[in-house]
């Protein structure tokens, strides 16, 4: 819904959702506990979706629910996925807060709340923890990525403001392996790799996930199944190698692969309500136009340089190389 308002600018609907934002917010400043060190706080219980620990004592049980043998559990307390999830929603609700003048106080005491999550930790190994403590995991190459939700589709990592943890959510993904799944596992890893500027490589995983598609390109998820969520996710994801918005600029061709050498995209939309035609030769830009649906300044970095300019509602802007 945040995303939504961020790429409308409609602040109608933004005074309409707050109360669902509000009331998110809400449920996890109650639910956060103090972890025994005392100095975080994390959600308690936790997990990260369907990857079993290898926590001390975690061994396969009877599920009753399935009917089957599972190698352990996932309960955990303060998984990454949980707190990058929390800090994108408190940091979204103290925004939306702002722009509606609205709670002011209470917008305050979520920030403070903010600040004591358990931060995103690396382990002994080099990479970015997926729980508080620095435990393996039962599968070698499991088909998730949780702990790098911050990367995409939060907004917690990035590399120009997170350098600093890069090398590490490259660790969990160079561990994870980019062919070991199929479908909408390996589109994840395309927007990670794209988020990474690391065009060559999402290119990579992008070709190995279209030759398992189906022929109209839709994910394949078994003998006769579609996945709807790497089949829609595919397009985001070609998307970010292509226009990424979210560190206050519009980056064009962030992540364009060697083979993409020339090209044209028509109707793209981003952050700030804007969108884009542009096109490229040589790997380079050569020409953007940009609809302005809300008016605002706008920032675009080309690949060669940082353009910035005031916008009005329904202005059109061309921007040259």
């Amino acid at each position: 819904m945040w995303d939504h308002y961020q790429y409308t600018g409609d602040t109608s609907y933004l005074r309409e959702i707050y109360p669902v934002i509000k009331g998110s917010v809400d449920f996890f400043m109650d639910f956060l506990v103090p972890h025994p060190n005392g100095k975080w706080l994390v959600t308690n219980p936790s997990t990260s979706p369907e990857n079993f620990t290898g926590s001390p004592g975690n061994s396969p049980y009877f599920d009753e629910t399935t009917g089957s043998m599972l190698p352990g559990t996932t309960i955990c307390d303060g998984s990454s996925i949980d707190m990058e999830i929390i800090t994108d929603l408190f940091t979204n609700y103290a925004k939306a807060a702002a722009i509606l003048g609205k709670d002011t106080g209470y917008a305050a005491k979520v920030q403070s709340t903010k600040a004591r999550l358990r931060p995103p930790l690396v382990g002994a190994g080099g990479a970015l923890q997926e729980w508080t403590e620095d435990w393996p995991q039962l599968e070698k190459q499991h088909r998730h990525s949780s702990p790098l939700y911050g990367l995409y589709p939060g907004h917690v990592f990035s590399v120009r403001y997170t350098p600093e943890l890069i090398d590490p959510i490259k660790a969990v993904l160079n561990q994870r392996g980019d062919n070991s799944s199929m479908g909408w596992s390996k589109v994840w890893k395309i927007t990670f790799w794209a988020n990474l500027r690391a065009g060559n490589r999402a290119d990579s995983i992008l070709n190995s996930y279209l030759s398992e598609a189906w022929p109209q390109l839709f994910t394949r998820g078994g003998a006769t199944v579609m996945q709807v969520d790497g089949t829609l996710g595919v397009t985001a994801a070609i998307s970010e190698m292509l226009v990424q918005s979210n560190n206050g600029y519009i980056d064009l061709l962030p992540a364009l692969p060697a083979g993409w050498s020339e090209g044209e995209f028509n109707g793209v939309c981003t952050v700030g309500a804007f969108v884009l035609d542009i096109k490229w030769q040589h790997n380079r830009v050569i020409s953007a136009k940009v609809l302005s649906r809300k008016g605002g300044l706008c920032r675009i970095f080309t690949g060669a340089r940082m353009v910035e300019f005031p916008t009005v509602a329904g202005g059109v802007y061309k921007i040259s190389p």
